[in-house]
């Protein structure tokens, strides 16, 4: 597993492990950070429009 870098991040194998062990499938997961990626970026608008 690589990033674009080259580089294997190891707190984001840790992270997406600890997941799997406590039984959340790929899916969710996915959709976890996607969510937080959503919320992240509404925050950012509502910043710049102060």
């Amino acid at each position: 597993m690589e990033t674009c870098e080259g580089k294997i991040d190891k707190e984001w194998v840790e992270l997406i492990l600890t997941a799997k062990q406590l039984g959340l499938t790929i899916e969710e997961i996915q959709d976890f950070i996607k969510q937080s990626k959503s919320e992240s970026n509404k925050g950012r608008i509502h910043e710049n429009h102060k």
